[in-house]
């Protein structure tokens, strides 16, 4: 049995102020436990190390060793419960959005191995999130192909807009008006947002606030873009909104409710398949290069502006964060005024993992 002696005995009840730390940010963070006093949890751990000195002396070692894995365990099963939840509700959001299954089913598989490989290969797994991260902004959405295209393709006037895939600017015009359900404008179209606002408060007593959308409502009929050439009749299915700001936002009844409107007097770009229909041109959602965007032109110009030096800050931040990782997991040692680096057996580090001296004590 692994006993604790008199000697070490106040190091590690110290010690149990930091797994104690640990337990309250999980019951808090992600178990939502409203821990009353919030210090509760202070008490609790070193008094349970305690009274297993005095009365479990012979065991009270592994009692120690179980308070510290208590941490792993609670993260771990908090992490799985908060992800199945999150899997819950996106699935019923995508079924309400008519999300074929093929992509509900291919997007819980991709979480699956994540959960695997988090277990598999340990503090590693972190360098493959980030890497899915940088490739999941890389890969085709309805934003990165508007502004892929918008880069290359060049602005046309109405008048002399050419078949096929187009970029034109102008301002909207409605034809048929909608009313605004919070509001009460008049506008070319709108989308409506209901957020369930949840609030979380730590020991001390600052609150942080999040937002999870619950509902989702647009309206937008055929409406037309003009500028000084011409009009031309925008078909809104499969229109995407772009970088639009809420015009209107309230909160209320622990819920927020936001309205953006899209209306006569912005300068919008759009990007879409021109395509004539009788005597009429139209702008349409095109199928070969899947897309369809409409973006304030203002908030276009600016990232267009800031692109560059974007770029250039997320390839110093890649450099640093690779660099740090081969500081971190490359074996230094110091011998006197020598630092000397040693070599690094990675395909044994990969196929290792970093928790198993952990879960076999």
């Amino acid at each position: 049995m692994f006993e604790i002696t008199s000697e070490i005995l106040p190091f590690l009840l110290l010690f149990c102020l930091g797994i104690a730390l640990f337990h309250t940010f999980i019951l808090s963070g992600i178990f939502n436990v409203n821990l009353k006093p919030g210090w509760i949890m202070f008490v609790i751990d070193p008094a349970i190390l305690g009274i297993a000195f005095l009365f479990f002396r012979k065991e009270s070692g592994i009692v120690f060793i179980a308070l510290f894995l208590s941490v792993f365990a609670m993260a771990i099963i908090g992490m799985i419960k908060n992800g199945i939840e999150s899997t819950v509700d996106s699935f019923k959001e995508q079924r309400k959005n008519k999300t074929p299954v093929w992509k509900i089913i291919g997007g819980g598989l991709l979480a699956l191995l994540g959960y695997l490989a988090f277990f598999y290969l340990g503090i590693y797994s972190f360098f493959l999130i980030f890497f899915v991260i940088i490739l999941s902004s890389m890969l085709p959405n309805n934003k990165n192909r508007f502004y892929f295209y918008q880069r290359t393709l060049p602005t046309s006037t109405i008048k002399s807009v050419a078949m096929g895939l187009a970029e034109i600017s102008g301002k909207a015009k409605a034809i048929q008006p909608v009313i605004s359900p919070d509001t009460d404008t008049p506008c070319v179209g709108y989308i409506y947002t209901v957020d369930e606002i949840h609030t979380t408060r730590d020991d001390d007593g600052r609150t942080s606030t999040s937002y999870h959308e619950i509902s989702r409502k647009t309206e937008l009929k055929n409406f037309y873009i003009e500028d000084e050439t011409g009009k031309i009749e925008i078909v809104p299915a499969q229109l995407q909104w772009i970088n639009f700001s809420p015009t209107h936002s309230r909160e209320g009844g622990g819920k927020r409710y936001q309205e953006y409107i899209l209306d006569e007097k912005t300068d919008f770009l759009l990007i879409g398949q021109a395509f004539y229909e009788g005597a009429n041109s139209i702008l349409r959602f095109d199928e070969g290069k899947k897309v369809f965007g409409i973006a304030p032109l203002d908030i276009v110009n600016f990232s267009n502006k800031w692109r560059p030096l974007k770029l250039r800050a997320l390839t110093a931040l890649a450099c640093i964060a690779v660099l740090a990782a081969i500081i971190l997991f490359t074996p230094i040692t110091i011998n006197g005024t020598k630092i000397i680096i040693e070599q690094r057996n990675w395909k044994e580090v990969l196929k290792s993992n970093p928790f198993e001296s952990i879960f076999n004590r």
